[in-house]
């Protein structure tokens, strides 16, 4: 006989327990409940309990009071568990007498033996005098992990066109091959619609049939199964959402380069009930045509015409003419949404945050230089000092004209742990930072301020403080995130290496195929319809020169005009008038300056005509301060280098420099963070 001590209060909560299910007229619940305490009999892999003990002992209790002397037996279902009776002695001490009273409790004892496998369970079963019967599970967990699955698309869901289509599920489970599927449908007349081909373990495609419903969505439960009931299982249950049918309009049209022709025209996204919206790149061309075709890819009548006014008008046959389109006053990218309730639609840039308004566009020289194509690039041709506006803090910085050298007047800078935290931090130093900010030093924005990158691709204005040594890239210019330029294309971030062996081959087609980011219009604080000039703009630009430098001094040699030979920065950096210059494009540098750069400056006897206008404005290190005006000019190119010892706070740079007898220009990697320079900006074009 097992003797045991148990709480007073454990008998107690036995007592008291139970629902009163069966009152009758006195209130009072007469039928037979059995009650075991503790009542979760679990046990670990090595055979105990949970609680640290060989066995589990429980009180089994037959209620009501009336019936607490029913005799009761107990049976276990499993081998491995042996079930016995036997009896806890509850001992009570009486404070007034100090006398002790013991009583003893029917209990059941059950030893399992350890488990080796997966969790395993069983049944306890206990049946009274009077032939009522109560079952209660016994669990052991086991050496083997419980069987797991995880599936993405449980927490979100699955949803499928009324048209039918098939979607990719994958999932993860530790059970290896073992696994099956299964559907369970809502309502009536659903019916068995969603069949499923099997991939292997961790992948199903899932495909619904066609739903022709206008009135209602139908729905299922889609349930992974992994395991089995003889070792162990769990399962994970997704929701499949089907939707009725509706109408869906494709966008079409030559002033939508992207989706010129009905066979490629995009699908528009559904807002509410007639409202369709997308997101796309509008270009002017004719009359502007923009067109919505119902419900299919293939050309049916009636279709609909944007109609200048913001109306939709109606083509319901071959004869219908079509209509004068919108005014697309700047090529870009917009948001188009339409009405087919009201017959109107509307649209709104998609632009940066303080960026160059259109009317201060004309404060601005421009040139068209010709590229590797043989279409023509416009640039401005002098340094972008926007700053905003009416807004404070400012964009950038302005430039301070004394600071020509390394230890000149308004060169000094920060120690490299000690930057300012933000553009009005109480600790910045005075001596640093120009007037306008509230510093001592006299700047100038005659020819460009100087910006941080973050404030130039995101608008958000900072006086062109950079905050930290290695400063972080924006969130959505982190590796792999996806960035849509200017044009409506899509890039994913990649972080270059170009001083890596065949990063750059020399063939610039498939070096732009290989990394196309080299080509991002990135619009950044540029007026709407510009973008930053890009690493292919530099590079097209050096192509302009190599055509107009034939029969100048520094004459540029086209078979260098490469991303290779661009990026290439070993080699001696005092190479003069030598087109073939192993580092850099050889040349080049002439060809960006002009006379203003004075006479200690290689500036090309073509560089005047050629009008690029590269002003040496200068630039800013937080850790050195302001520096080289008059001497040199940096300016950032957004494509990201891959620094591995601070991934994501690199970019490259166009460096161009007088005051070491170089006449080559790179493009080469620069630590971000602490760097604030000028940049200039190109027109948008399309690209086929």
């Amino acid at each position: 006989m097992k003797t045991r001590i148990l709480s007073i209060f454990s008998v107690a909560a036995l007592l008291f327990a139970g629902c009163y299910e069966d009152a009758g007229e006195t209130g009072i619940d007469e039928s037979t409940r059995i009650s075991l305490s503790p009542s979760e009999i679990s046990f670990t892999p090595d055979g105990t309990t949970t609680d640290g003990e060989v066995s589990y002992v429980g009180v089994v209790q037959i209620m009501p009071f009336a019936k607490s002397n029913f005799t009761w037996t107990v049976q276990g279902d499993v081998e491995w568990a042996t079930v016995t009776e036997t009896t806890v002695d509850e001992t009570f001490e009486e404070t007034w007498t100090d006398g002790v009273t013991t009583t003893a409790h029917k209990a059941v004892e059950i030893m399992v033996t350890p488990n080796t496998e997966y969790r395993r369970s069983g049944t306890l079963t206990v049946t009274a005098q009077d032939g009522t019967v109560q079952t209660f599970p016994i669990e052991q967990t086991g050496l083997k992990a419980d069987a797991e699955v995880t599936c993405e698309a449980a927490e979100s869901g699955l949803e499928f066109a009324s048209a039918g289509e098939s979607l990719t599920v994958l999932y993860t489970t530790n059970m290896g091959d073992v696994y099956d599927y299964s559907a369970t449908y809502d309502g009536e007349s659903s019916g068995e619609w969603l069949s499923w081909s099997d991939e292997g373990a961790g992948q199903v495609v899932l495909t619904a049939s066609e739903w022709t419903s206008k009135d209602q969505d139908r729905t299922a439960v889609f349930t992974i199964h992994v395991g089995t009931p003889d070792t162990s299982e769990a399962s994970v249950e997704i929701a499949v959402r089907q939707l009725r049918v509706d109408d869906y309009y494709y966008l079409y049209g030559v002033s939508v380069p992207r989706y010129a022709t009905i066979d490629l025209s995009a699908q528009m996204n559904k807002k509410e009930q007639d409202i369709y919206a997308f997101d796309t790149y509008f270009a002017a061309e004719g009359n502007n045509p923009v067109l919505l075709n119902k419900n299919s890819r293939t050309l049916a009548y009636p279709y609909y015409a944007l109609a200048a006014g913001g109306t939709i008008a109606t083509i319901a046959s071959e004869a219908d003419a079509l209509p004068a389109g919108p005014q697309i006053d700047i090529d870009g990218m917009r948001t188009l949404t339409v009405d087919f309730k009201q017959m109107t639609w509307s649209w709104e840039r998609i632009t940066t945050v303080n960026c160059m308004p259109d009317d201060e566009l004309s404060n601005y020289k421009t040139k068209a230089f010709v590229a590797r194509d043989g279409s023509m690039k416009t640039w401005m041709v002098e340094f972008v000092r926007w700053d905003g506006g009416d807004i404070y803090p400012k964009l950038g910085s302005l430039m301070v004209p004394s600071a020509t050298g390394a230890n000149a007047d308004g060169s000094g800078g920060y120690a490299a742990g000690s930057f300012p935290t933000s553009w009005n931090d109480p600790n910045m130093n005075p001596n640093y930072e120009t007037t306008e900010i509230g510093g001592n030093l006299v700047g100038t924005s005659e020819h460009g301020r100087i910006y941080h990158f973050n404030e130039v691709v995101t608008g958000n204005p900072r006086f062109g403080i950079g905050y930290a040594r290695y400063e972080a890239l924006p969130d959505n210019w982190m590796e792999g995130k996806t960035i849509v330029d200017a044009i409506g294309r899509s890039f994913t971030v990649e972080y270059i290496n170009h001083s890596a062996a065949g990063t750059f081959t020399g063939d610039n087609a498939a070096d732009e195929k290989a990394h196309p980011m080299l080509t991002m219009q990135v619009q950044g604080i540029c007026p709407y319809g510009w973008h930053v000039a890009n690493a292919s703009d530099w590079l097209d630009l050096a192509y302009a020169a190599s055509q107009a430098s034939a029969g100048h001094t520094f004459p540029v040699n086209e078979s260098r005009v490469t991303y290779k030979q661009f990026t290439t920065v070993s080699g001696s950096t005092s190479q003069v008038d030598n087109p073939d210059s192993p580092r850099g494009i050889g040349n080049f540098a002439p060809w960006l300056r002009n006379s203003g750069w004075g006479s200690n400056a290689y500036v090309s006897d073509g560089a005047d005509e050629f009008g690029f206008n590269y002003y040496p404005l200068g630039f800013r290190y937080m850790t050195q301060g302001y520096q080289c005006a008059g001497s040199r000019c940096q300016t950032f190119v957004p494509l990201c280098y891959n620094n591995t010892k601070n991934p994501g706070t690199a970019l490259f740079r166009i460096n161009v420099i007088i005051n070491n007898k170089v006449t080559s220009a790179e493009m080469t990697n620069l630590d971000n963070g602490q760097a604030i320079f000028p940049f200039r900006c190109v027109k948008n074009y399309d690209v086929e």
